[in-house]
């Protein structure tokens, strides 16, 4: 059954931040169509939301299985920061998802940094962020979603998936999830351009799957490190044999370890 786009729209009324809808039954792309937007001027606020992808993409441009059932989205942002700390963003909305769904389907939903979301040690969801900048001064930044709800997950994939109604065992209404996903954003992300990155970052504390030990892939390289939080530009803080760094997520990837 299609997607009740007019729903959405009526739960959102008075909400200032969600300026304008896009919904498509099919795309190539949530994020590429968002881009076109804001490059024609588009409005922060303004969400492209499908039924189907025909080419999404994961990080590194991977290939993201985009079928009817689970929720492909992208949500254009024009925040006032410093190119600096475009990071937290991703991880802002990742907390934002797992604790909404954590708070209103009580399952165990975890961040894995920088921008996936794990349930039960599988793949539940992803994040990805593509921005435009004019010097150091973000233009616009486009945050792609996708999250197994209803649709069946890939049988062979890098990370094992799962979908929000394999775990809870029953379907879920996909107009409900978009409104507790979506308001759980607006309000995060409010959180963060008034008061800063910190209440996020302790969020993520009790969130993070990356609780020690993980591989670290960077390049040709791979190397064991130490989990020891985040710093307040979104960057994950690692000790390497006994020296601190801080890992920048476009650099590297990580695995958690058995």
């Amino acid at each position: 059954m299609p997607l009740d786009i007019a729903r959405l729209r009526r739960e959102f009324q008075g909400e200032s931040f969600f300026t304008q809808w896009i919904y498509r039954e099919e795309v190539d792309s949530t994020m590429d169509l968002a881009r076109e937007l804001a490059e024609l001027g588009a409005p922060e606020g303004t969400v492209v939301i499908a039924e189907r992808q025909t080419e999404g993409r994961g990080r590194r441009g991977r290939g993201w299985e985009s079928p009817v059932g689970g929720a492909w989205f992208s949500l254009l942002l024009r925040p006032s920061i410093e190119l600096c700390r475009s990071g937290c963003i991703s991880v802002l909305l990742a907390v934002a998802i797992a604790r909404a769904l954590r708070e209103r389907y009580g399952i165990p939903v975890s961040v894995k940094w920088p921008n996936d979301l794990l349930l039960n040690h599988r793949k539940l969801g992803g994040i990805l962020i593509e921005l435009s900048t004019v010097g150091e001064r973000i233009e616009w930044l486009v945050a792609g979603v996708g999250i197994n709800v209803n649709n069946p997950v890939p049988g062979e994939a890098r990370i094992p998936s799962i979908s929000l109604s394999g775990a809870l065992a029953r379907p879920v209404e996909l107009e409900e999830f978009f409104v507790i996903a979506l308001r759980a954003i607006a309000q995060s992300y409010s959180t963060f351009l008034s008061e800063g990155f910190e209440p996020i970052r302790q969020d993520w504390t009790g969130l993070s799957a990356v609780c020690d030990g993980i591989w670290v892939h960077k390049g040709e390289e791979r190397f064991e490190a130490h989990a020891r939080g985040l710093s307040d530009l979104g960057k994950l803080i690692v000790e390497r044999a006994g020296r601190i760094e801080e890992l920048v997520a476009e650099e590297v990837t990580l695995s958690l370890k058995e």
